[in-house]
């Protein structure tokens, strides 16, 4: 009961997001990440060692074993050797973002996790090559992730807005939506409906890309684009948006439109996406502050969590599709890449824009060099397409290329609902883990989500809170109006 005479204290309702602004239109902002003590940075390298060790015990017990015959082998270094790329791994972390305060910690800590710390040690534990010929790789490696999260931490520019009411932004929306799935039905109705009763004849996913691809050429690369935007940009960001701003119709039309997306291309990430949206949602709101060490630490969970769901079906299934797939083969092509274009030329740009059906590009190369046919399209990470194209240079220029996209995809952020950007950034943050990032950014839907994020409606202004009340939360949500 309140003491007479004195005003009860008042709450804060917490419903989902907005971002205070740093500075007016056509100025800088400067939305700098608070100080990190140092014993929050130990704290980040103890725990990263902790994923370090993670991953090579599931990769020496469970994926090696299993898949050696699919380039997983197993020949431990030296124990010089070792120190040293354990030291290597580790020694972004202290540097890497502590708290969710951008949308960029998101995809570095995605970046640092499922692509440097694999490509730095699993290539030293497959190839045949010396160890000596790897230290080019290691060290541009590390440069280029301490390039990362320099640039993560900068300063932002002012993007200015081009208003657009809601009563505008969501017809036109819903009709590029609408269209691209009207487009997707029209050309592949018929693939549609055979995959999904295919899926219950034990079909797998790999027979449903089989058919996409022939598809594909048989239609044209137009559907490949219209697919890519749909399942990457236009579905996640309704989905983002309904678990933002608790649309169910939103949410359940994303939903629709992945199952769409999977139904015609096999491809896994967009029949999980709700799921992992949804998980890094709630990651995002009651753990923002440390966040690096909740994602490390629930990747690592999710490292066990496979190994005995393994163990009580008897079979790799769930090791072969999480830790297998999402943690190891980025770092395994990463050393396919590198052994490989070390013998040959670099292929080059202007694959990416030629129309000539007999060139092998580097992931059919190096599916037929590693895994015996040209049918296998071994996409790899940005490192591994940046040396396949342009050799050593290349890594730093696609490291520069991403860090561009990040710097803007920021201060576009800057001046909307965070935890929407922070949400939308998901499919391009996996994607840049096995993808050129030119193909990322215009084919796969990272430019629609930065449009579709810019020009979205911004959430209405709240109430300040009263001088007395300073609330612990997250910048991801919003100072909501105040109730008694």
């Amino acid at each position: 009961m309140n003491k007479p005479g004195k005003q009860p204290r008042r709450r804060l309702s917490l419903p989902i997001l907005a971002w205070p602004l740093a500075a007016h239109l056509g100025t800088r902002l400067d939305v700098a990440p608070t100080r990190v003590s140092l014993a929050s940075r130990m704290k980040l390298l103890l725990v990263t060692g902790l994923y370090v060790a993670a991953l090579l015990w599931a990769y020496a017990t469970i994926v090696s074993p299993a898949f050696s015959y699919d380039g997983c082998t197993l020949t431990w270094p030296g124990g010089g050797a070792m120190v040293w790329l354990i030291t290597l791994a580790l020694l972004p972390s202290p540097l890497m973002p502590y708290s969710l305060l951008r949308p960029s910690a998101l995809i570095l800590w995605w970046l640092y996790i499922a692509v440097y710390i694999p490509s730095i040690l699993v290539p030293a534990l497959t190839l045949s090559m010396p160890f000596e010929q790897l230290l080019p790789l290691h060290i541009s490696l590390l440069l280029c992730m301490v390039f990362f999260c320099f640039v993560a931490s900068g300063r932002l520019l002012a993007i200015p807005r081009i208003a657009i009411s809601p009563a505008l932004f969501w017809p036109t929306f819903l009709l590029i939506w609408g269209g691209c799935l009207g487009y997707v039905w029209l050309n592949g109705r018929m693939n549609l409906v055979s995959n999904i009763l295919s899926l219950f004849q034990g079909a797998t996913e790999y027979t449903i890309r089989g058919g996409y691809h022939d598809l594909v050429l048989e239609v044209g690369r137009l559907l490949a684009y219209v697919v890519g935007q749909l399942g990457n940009a236009l579905n996640p960001f309704l989905m983002a948006w309904g678990l933002v701003n608790r649309r169910k119709f939103c949410l359940l039309a994303g939903i629709l439109g992945q199952i769409v997306v999977f139904s015609l291309t096999g491809f896994k990430a967009a029949l999980f996406s709700v799921v992992i949206l949804s998980l890094l949602a709630l990651l995002a709101k009651r753990w923002w502050r440390s966040f690096g060490l909740a994602f490390t630490l629930g990747l690592i969970a999710t490292i066990f969590v496979c190994s005995i769901a393994d163990h009580a079906t008897s079979n790799v299934l769930f090791s072969s599709k999480v830790t297998r797939r999402a943690l190891v083969v980025p770092g395994l092509l990463t050393g396919f890449y590198y052994e490989h274009y070390t013998h040959f030329s670099p292929v080059g740009l202007g694959f990416h824009f030629a129309r000539d059906e007999d060139f092998v590009g580097p992931a059919n190369a190096i599916g037929l060099a590693y895994f015996g046919s040209l049918d296998v399209n071994a996409n790899a990470n940005l490192w591994a397409e940046g040396f396949a194209e342009l050799g050593l240079p290349g890594i730093f220029a696609f490291t520069i290329l991403v860090a561009l996209m990040i710097w803007l995809y920021d201060s576009i952020s800057a001046r909307h609902e965070q935890l929407l950007a922070v949400l939308l950034a998901v499919m391009p943050a996996m994607l840049l883990s096995n993808t050129s990032p030119l193909t990322v950014l215009i084919s796969h839907g990272a430019v629609g989500v930065a449009l579709a994020l810019y020009l979205s409606p911004l959430p209405k202004p709240a109430k300040a809170p009263e001088p007395e009340t300073e609330p612990e939360q997250s910048p991801l949500l919003p100072m909501a109006e105040t109730v008694v």
